[in-house]
């Protein structure tokens, strides 16, 4: 009888044993991201799907760092001088995060503090690499100084879009890839003389925007900010000032207010400056209408070269992550092809495209063509919203009154240089 009650016993021992398997140990991950609400509208689903069993915590570095905007298709900080780096830093330092998001300008001080994990195991493996253009991979290492530390969220691109039936009406050659903006403001005149026609509209440029870009695809720099000098008396900027002016007073460039997509489909521009939104709104919403797309113009001594392509937003690996091979597997989840094409199915971000060539052979090609100009990704923001607010005001005055007075353009460009020049030392003397 004893026996037989120490066999039941051992009996419910081990059914209960079986019955209760051991409880799984949760993970703790902590990712540093502008705010919890842009975090589960960014990646909500994807951490719901494959890590339901992992604490995720986000730590919000918008209060902090401060909070971005877009201006002239650029992420900036809003109101500042600058991204507050330090204050982000001693956040990581703070909270200790595993994973890092932040703008792009902030990549090179985490790298210097060495704050990044080297991510060079992902850029040689041809699963996670899979649809990623190979000028990103080619300007990562670059950065990284012959190593990769961060991956962009996505980039910021644009291209030419032109209305076949508008050129063929007017017998005018269509634009082609990597045109210099020399000649693209003389395609533009090419459709003077007619005040229902604009040869090309530029949505997000002023007159001031348009310029800057221009000097900009040439590594040229309207100013000096440490020497408060102005530069737009040079001959190079006064042979752009007077190449815009004379676009514009033709009546060949447009930057009138109107909805793009209209304005484009109805043909009252030929050619319009736009995004990947643009090219979905193209063809989701006016099928019927013909249309090409090429690269944007390009400057004169870099023709394979952007220099409005961006990364608005890296992440990477904290080189202090508490469970390295956990944070490791989440960043990976987080920026693999997977979630690449479901965060591009449901974007409705007018600026961006995802790094990755998600339709290689179509026309979205355009926007992984030139390659991003580095020393354009490494810029600080050089001016801070109210300064860059004033300057563009001097140089859009300007350039209203040489439209308007073509004779008087040398000494409007001379006001400028001294009013200009005048605003940058009053400011560095605050």
């Amino acid at each position: 009888m004893k026996k037989c009650f120490i066999v039941w016993i051992a009996i419910l021992l081990i059914t209960t044993s079986c019955s209760h398997p051991e409880a799984i140990e949760t993970k703790n991950i902590k990712i540093l991201y502008s705010s919890y609400a842009d975090f589960k509208r960014d990646y909500g689903s994807v951490i719901d799907t494959q890590f339901s069993d992992t604490n995720i915590e986000i730590i919000e570095y918008k209060g902090v760092m401060g909070e971005g905007i877009w201006d002239a298709m650029k992420y900036i900080p809003k109101g500042d001088l600058d991204w507050n780096v330090k204050g982000y830093i001693d956040l990581i330092k703070s909270e200790s995060p595993d994973i890092l998001f932040f703008p792009s300008e902030v990549y090179m001080e985490l790298q210097n503090e060495n704050m990044l994990k080297d991510l060079n195991i992902f850029s040689t493996d041809k699963d996670f690499t899979a649809g990623i253009n190979e000028h990103v991979l080619t300007t990562l290492n670059e950065l990284g100084g012959g190593s990769i530390y961060a991956f962009p969220q996505s980039m910021v691109s644009q291209a030419l879009f032109y209305n076949k039936d508008v050129f063929a009406k007017y017998a005018i050659p269509e634009p082609t890839d990597q045109m210099t903006w020399r000649e693209l403001l003389l395609l533009t005149q090419r459709f003077s003389g007619n005040s229902d026609l604009r040869g090309l509209y530029t949505p997000y440029y002023d007159y001031a925007d348009l310029l800057i870009e221009m000097g900009k695809a040439d590594n040229r720099r309207w100013y000096d900010a440490s020497q408060q000098e102005a530069h737009v008396g040079t001959e190079f900027w006064k042979d752009l000032i007077s190449n815009e002016v004379t676009a514009y007073s033709s009546g060949g460039i447009s930057i009138e207010g109107g909805i793009p997509i209209d304005l484009f489909s109805q043909g009252e521009v030929a050619m319009i400056l736009e995004t990947p939104y643009f090219m979905k709104q193209v063809q989701s919403l006016n099928p019927n209408v013909n249309w090409g797309v090429v690269t944007e113009p390009v400057g004169t001594e870099n023709p394979d070269v952007s220099s409005t392509i961006t990364y608005p937003i890296m992440s990477g690996i904290s080189n202090n992550a508490q469970d390295l091979a956990m944070a490791t597997e989440v960043w990976k989840q987080l920026n693999n092809k997977r979630t690449t094409e479901m965060r591009s199915n449901s974007s409705m971000d007018k600026f961006t495209t995802p790094i990755r060539q998600l339709k290689p052979g179509t026309e979205q090609d355009v926007f992984y063509t030139l390659k991003p100009s580095v020393s354009t990704l490494m810029e600080r923001v050089p001016l801070h919203i109210e300064l860059k607010q004033k300057t563009d005001r001097i140089i859009n005055d300007g350039i209203q009154d040489a439209i308007k007075n073509p004779d008087s353009l040398h000494p409007i460009i001379d006001k400028m240089q001294e009013d200009l020049t005048h605003v940058l030392y009053t400011e560095a003397q605050k």
